[in-house]
């Protein structure tokens, strides 16, 4: 018997020839580069450090220290500090940059808003260093962080300035103790900064930038940093000794 062939209608033809083609010119996925000290990726790179390259152990125990010496010589400069100003009365006018200070947290803390995204670069990723899984987002971390260094800020200038224009007779407002406001924000301060530190810390073992689009910090930069935190710390606790007096009596 004589078979019937069935020829391919064009249609048949031309969709067959589509899909032929769409094999052959299936693009190819384009790879994304990994920008150093630039999100999670970014800071699992080695840094300049080197720090994030080690073992988790040891990179617990450099931050740790880092946290031990920043203590140690807090209490060292903080403890001369208080002991010149006692001694020497033209030193008590360090006092006087209490409302300076306190603009330029109140103004740091308004660009946790403005560049919240190049804050959130350098907060830790969870896991760094081998401990670091504190409950939140980087997003929460930098906006409560932001409102509690306006506030801060807010506090220090406001107190600073009723301590260089008020009447000696005038007393501050308390906000914590009866220190004033401009102590208890000084000493809210200090307790931020502290809290903050590992997103410094984080700088110099994983190479996080802040600005993003910025090269990454020298270690000697990091190593100023140090000192100016050392520095601020111990300016911080003398402005709220009399809170934590207040507080821990």
């Amino acid at each position: 018997s004589l078979g019937v062939r069935t020829l391919p209608s064009p249609a048949s033809v031309k969709q067959s020839s589509k899909t032929s083609l769409s094999f052959f010119n299936q693009q190819k996925p384009v790879p994304v580069a990994i920008e150093p000290g630039v999100g999670e990726e970014g800071c699992a790179l080695p840094s300049l450090s080197g720090v994030n390259t080690l073992s988790e152990p040891i990179q617990a125990s450099i931050v740790l220290a880092i946290f031990a010496v920043l203590g140690v010589s807090t209490v060292a400069f903080s403890s001369f500090l208080g002991s010149i100003t006692a001694q020497y009365e033209w030193v008590q006018s360090w006092r006087y940059t209490w409302p300076l200070l306190g603009a330029i947290y109140a103004a740091a803390g308004v660009t946790h808003f403005t560049l919240q995204e190049e804050y959130e670069n350098i907060y830790p990723t969870k896991g760094a260093w081998g401990f670091w899984y504190l409950p939140g987002s980087p997003e929460f971390h930098v906006k409560w962080t932001g409102v509690a260094e306006t506030l801060g800020g807010l506090g220090l200038l406001i107190g600073g300035g009723l301590d260089f224009f008020a009447p000696v007779s005038y007393t501050s407002p308390n906000i914590i103790s009866n220190a004033g406001i401009g102590s208890d924000s000084a000493a809210a301060l200090l307790l931020l900064t502290a809290v903050v530190t590992p997103a410094n810390i984080f700088m110099f073992t994983h190479g996080a930038k802040l600005p993003i689009d910025g090269p990454e910090v020298p270690i000697v930069g990091h190593v100023v940093r140090g000192v100016m935190q050392v520095v601020l710390f111990g300016l911080l606790y003398q402005m709220g000794a009399g809170t934590f007096d207040a507080v821990l009596s």
